[in-house]
């Protein structure tokens, strides 16, 4: 569907229900109220406990291709920043991130040869502070050459938004005497939003097959939004759209 598609089609579905003293939504509106309803869509999708199904990302091949328009992958390269933790760096984030699906890490260190050794795509694990202070002195279980840990951290500056010099971050732990390279990581990012086709061209990310079912959603957004007791949601959770 194109963007006037999706609109004609929620203007359809909301006059269905809608008295006709009911607030009125001009493409503007219908446009916001969709890209809500992306997010809201996406996020259940990812979420094995937001949707109905209880099948969360990568779970089944459907998911997967429910999905797989928002893929993305990036190499960070460095220099990074030292972290807070000992043998640390700050990476930065691509802008669009959301959530992870891999992370990977370029690394090298000097063997008890004295040789300088470069290892690629070292398994990357997320950690939490109290995983870290159990076993940051565990031999068996602290990063060494097969594997690093990461916290996730706060931007730069947490007082403004975010900003290709003010992205989110993550911290990654390396054993002593390793210097990060190149981290790898592919990703969910946020559906981009669509635009009033009269201002300017733009398009739904997801497969065909979804749009209506976001259009619906977004629907009962703007239903949500009245006082109106008639207009209310008529899904619990939407637990009627999101399969």
């Amino acid at each position: 569907m194109s963007v006037q598609d999706i609109l004609d089609y929620m203007r359809l579905r909301y006059d269905a229900y809608a008295s006709q003293d009911a607030p009125g939504y001009d493409d503007d509106d219908l446009c916001a109220l969709f890209n809500k309803a992306q997010k809201v869509f996406a996020k259940s999708l990812y979420n094995q406990f937001g949707n109905p199904t209880r099948i969360g990302a990568e779970e089944t091949e459907k998911r997967s291709k429910d999905l797989v328009q928002l893929k993305a992958h990036e190499v960070v390269n460095p220099p990074f920043l030292p972290g807070d933790h000992p043998n640390s760096y700050f990476v930065d984030l691509p802008l669009d991130f959301w959530v992870a699906l891999k992370e990977e890490l370029d690394i090298s260190y000097t063997n008890s040869c004295g040789d300088i050794v470069s290892d690629s795509r070292i398994p990357v694990k997320p950690i939490k502070e109290d995983y870290y202070n159990a076993n940051v002195k565990n031999p068996y279980k602290r990063p060494y050459k097969e594997l690093v840990w990461r916290f996730d951290r706060e931007r730069t500056d947490i007082s403004t938004q975010a900003s290709n010099t003010n992205s989110k971050r993550n911290e990654i732990i390396l054993f002593d005497g390793a210097t990060a390279d190149n981290y790898r990581v592919s990703y969910y990012r946020a559906p981009k939003d669509i635009v009033d086709p009269a201002v300017s061209s733009s398009f739904c990310e997801f497969d065909e097959m979804h749009h209506e079912k976001i259009a619906d959603l977004a629907v009962e957004l703007a239903m949500q939004t009245t006082d109106r007791p008639g207009l209310q949601s008529k899904m619990i959770e939407n637990s009627k759209i999101i399969e």
